[in-house]
């Protein structure tokens, strides 16, 4: 065969090859320790006994830890009420059932706590209804804004020497 043939065939090969690849788009460039890039607010999607249910989450986006919020509700509040593994997770979704969130205010909240690691991005998100289970995210809830102001507030004061979450949650995910 022919040099240049072969030149040719291996530079349309790189070029097909190379231009139908899809890289996803990394939103995440650099991550901050005890800080966000962004709040996101997203719909979470969860589908129980065939119905399909939307739901409010608040996403902190290109944290440190995708874990923040779940370490900083077990550091305020203790270990939570109960998992959650959606399909597929080894990580699972953690719920606080009846926590005061506020001085003054005697509204009992239930906190789902969650993150993702990939790619694209890192974030650590919430959840939050009350005991009625309304969602306290929802554009029309007087809570939204303090919730956010106050899971930002977590974020940023997160004490890293404490890592008492960390063993009690390794030990549940990763047992020997």
């Amino acid at each position: 065969m022919n040099k240049s043939f072969l030149v040719l065939i291996t530079i349309l090969v790189l070029i097909c090859c190379t231009s139908t690849k899809v890289t996803p788009e990394r939103r995440c460039v650099t991550i901050r320790k005890n800080d966000f890039r962004s709040i996101r607010e997203d719909i979470f999607k969860s589908v129980v006994k065939n119905e399909t249910i939307f739901l409010n989450e608040i996403k902190f986006e290109c944290v440190f830890s995708a874990m923040y919020l779940q370490k900083g509700m077990y550091d305020n509040f203790g270990k939570w009420n109960r998992e959650i593994y959606p399909d597929g997770e080894i990580h699972p979704i953690l719920v606080w059932n009846n926590v005061k969130l506020f001085a003054n205010d005697t509204t009992e909240f239930i906190v789902a706590a969650n993150g993702l690691e990939s790619f694209e991005t890192i974030y650590a998100s919430v959840l939050v209804f009350d005991k009625n289970n309304k969602d306290l995210l929802a554009a029309n809830s007087v809570y939204k804004a303090k919730l956010i102001k106050y899971f930002s507030t977590m974020i940023k004061s997160n004490d890293d020497k404490n890592e008492d979450f960390y063993e009690i949650y390794h030990k549940m995910v990763y047992p020997k």
